[in-house]
């Protein structure tokens, strides 16, 4: 099982409509999916049609007590299932750093799902913690949103010398221009001149879209209510590029 991690310092950029529709289109592709909701808003889930917390219990699940298995739920699509967000969440980062060995909690909790799914999402909380160091070292690939702006650039910056700092060896990160607004200078010159931190980044980009904002609406993928949207065919380029 591979494990793919979108996440980002800021929130606001795209984090969580990139692990939706991502998700979705791995489980198009053939792959047994798992999206793991690990922010405690469970904007994830609920695009997905969850309403109910699960009420997880962060300090059960982290000492081992309590299987996370049996929180899973189908989604209405083929190959997809989902462990919903839970507002329980929000104790992940002291019950990490509480346990024996904070740096593999992570890893020891997602080792089961292997047995049935190819590839693992999580969508992440933003922020730096015991959480996002976990996250970091399980994920086989961390993708970064990256509005084309200075601010969200130096929220990278920073996310990479977390990496380096903690000495996560095996973890790649990969930036991805997200909300990108063509109309606009800025975004516009970053993206066909990009600075060095994004220069080994997908060649897909995700534009800013009202297809994107429908989601709520729709409460389901890009790709099941608008199939040939710019929108949905940016995420299909996406994840066939980082596949």
């Amino acid at each position: 099982m591979k494990t793919i991690a979108l996440y980002s310092l800021k929130g606001g950029v795209g984090k969580t409509a990139a692990a939706v529709n991502l998700a979705y289109e791995a489980a198009q592709s053939g792959k047994h999916v798992l999206l793991w909701d690990l922010d405690p808003q469970g904007a994830a889930s609920w695009y997905y049609g969850i309403d109910e917390s699960p009420e997880i219990s962060a300090k059960q699940v982290v000492s081992g007590k309590e299987p996370l298995g049996r929180y899973i739920k189908p989604t209405a699509y083929e190959r997809l299932a989902i462990l919903p967000g839970d507002r329980g969440y929000r104790d992940w980062d002291a019950q990490i750093h509480a346990a024996k060995q904070p740096r593999k909690v992570l890893e020891s909790l997602i080792d089961p799902f292997s047995e049935s799914y190819s590839l693992l999402v999580l969508d992440c909380p933003p922020g730096i913690g015991a959480l996002a160091t976990s996250v970091l070292r399980a994920a086989d690939r961390v993708l970064v949103p990256v509005v084309p702006t200075p601010l969200s650039l130096r929220a990278l910056d920073e996310v990479l010398e977390h990496v380096e700092d903690k000495k996560v060896g095996k973890t790649r990160v990969i930036p991805f221009f997200s909300m990108a607004d063509r109309r606009r200078k800025m975004h516009r010159e970053m993206i066909e001149s990009p600075p060095a931190t994004m220069k080994k980044a997908p060649k897909t980009f995700i534009d800013y879209s009202t297809h994107v904002e429908q989601m709520g609406a729709h409460r389901a993928p890009i790709s099941v209510y608008a199939p040939r949207s710019r929108a949905a065919e940016q995420y299909r380029a996406l994840y066939e590029e980082i596949s």
